[in-house]
């Protein structure tokens, strides 16, 4: 059995319970009753009925009085003035109420709108303030968690570079002799001793650069004239035996110097890593040095090798701090880091300088650019 849904206030066939007219004949008698919930006493058709009856009486007691005759033809009028009065006096008050129910109803649904978004207001607002406790405790966390790991790294290298820095002091004792005369075979094993021990320093030095960037320490002690020529021409010198052990060329071009204010050491190894990542993938042809002037009172470094190229997304994600190498760089040189070039970007920042690469794809070589403001 399907039970039919029961009508509301507004609905047509509206039965006002209030209204005992209404609710005796089950049905509003008129279509402005389906908009009424007052009482029958309150209706304003009642008030029409009860001000005709009066006037009609009145009309009617004074008709008689005065002329001591009713007409027909006055009874005839009464009762046509009476329905035209009527049908217009319902139709006006049809629409005022159904004005008035449209007006309430549409404050109501203002009324509850205004009450919704309030709440929803205030949800999202609790919402809010919940979510940003919640970053906000997460954010502290990962402060604290950072300079932990800041910390702990920092003190892990302090207590590696010390031993190394030992380690490094007996295999030179034993290389120069001090230590006793020692057979052919045996040198060649500390010298390859010390090469793993000096790149191992050179790893830890780099993690400890790395971390003390992170955590915004000063590492740039800048010193007044340095000069650029002489830094490039040391760093030519220490890798020529491997560009010679190659067989590839390792040549500057120019001779032209420029001054700047630096750190020499850090400046030293920020253009150290670049040539000797040139080296170290250029199998073929060689590796060429330029320095000329750049834009706005800048000294350019140039370095042009033959070696194995780049894509474009290992041109992206070349100076990254994700230690990553492109896969072509790892089949050349397996026992990279790739932390160099993100370590040389960090000191030619903060010497107010840039630095960038280009290249046409891989096989077809590199060109690095570093511009430094020089005096």
């Amino acid at each position: 059995m399907v039970t039919k849904p029961e009508k509301k206030l507004g609905d047509s066939g509206y039965v006002n319970q209030n209204c005992w007219l209404a609710k005796n004949v089950n049905y509003p008698p008129s279509k402005r009753c389906q908009y009424c919930e007052s009482k029958f006493r309150n209706c304003l058709f009642e008030r029409y009925l009860i001000i005709t009856l009066i006037l009609v009486s009145v009309i009617l007691i004074g008709s008689y009085l005065f002329e001591k005759n009713i007409s027909r033809s006055l009874i005839f009028s009464i009762f046509a003035l009476v329905i035209t009065y009527g049908y217009f006096f319902n139709k006006t008050t049809q629409k005022m109420i159904e004005s008035h129910f449209e007006e309430k109803k549409a404050k109501d649904a203002f009324i509850d709108l205004s009450g919704n978004l309030q709440k929803k207001v205030d949800d999202q607002t609790k919402d809010i303030k919940k979510s940003y406790e919640i970053e906000k405790t997460a954010k502290e966390e990962l402060e604290s968690l950072g300079q932990s790991k800041d910390q702990f790294m920092m003190t892990i290298q302090h207590h590696l570079r010390t031993p190394l820095t030992v380690m490094k002091g007996c295999i030179d004792l034993i290389l120069d002799g001090s230590c006793g005369k020692q057979n052919k075979k045996t040198m060649e094993v500390i010298a390859r001793f010390k090469k793993s021990t000096d790149n191992l320093i050179k790893m830890v030095n780099e993690f400890l650069d790395i971390t003390q960037f992170e955590m915004g320490r000063q590492v740039i002690n800048k010193k007044t004239g340095v000069s650029i020529i002489s830094i490039l021409e040391d760093i030519l010198e220490e890798l020529k035996p491997e560009a010679l052990k190659k067989e590839i060329y390792l040549e500057m071009e120019n001779k032209d110097d420029f001054i700047i204010n630096a750190d020499s050491e850090k400046i030293k190894a920020a253009l150290y890593n670049i040539i000797d990542n040139a080296v170290k993938y250029t199998q073929k042809g060689g590796v060429k040095v330029k320095l000329e002037a750049g834009d706005s009172l800048s000294a350019r470094v140039i370095l042009q090798d033959t070696g194995i190229g780049m894509n474009k997304d290992d041109i992206n994600s070349l100076f990254n701090q994700i230690f990553e190498r492109g896969q072509e760089a790892q089949k050349a040189f397996a026992t990279g880091r790739g932390m160099g070039l993100f370590i040389s970007k960090q000191i030619i920042k903060a010497h107010g300088g840039k630095i960038w690469a280009e290249s046409r794809g891989e096989g077809k070589g590199s060109t690095f650019y570093v511009e430094l403001p020089i005096v």
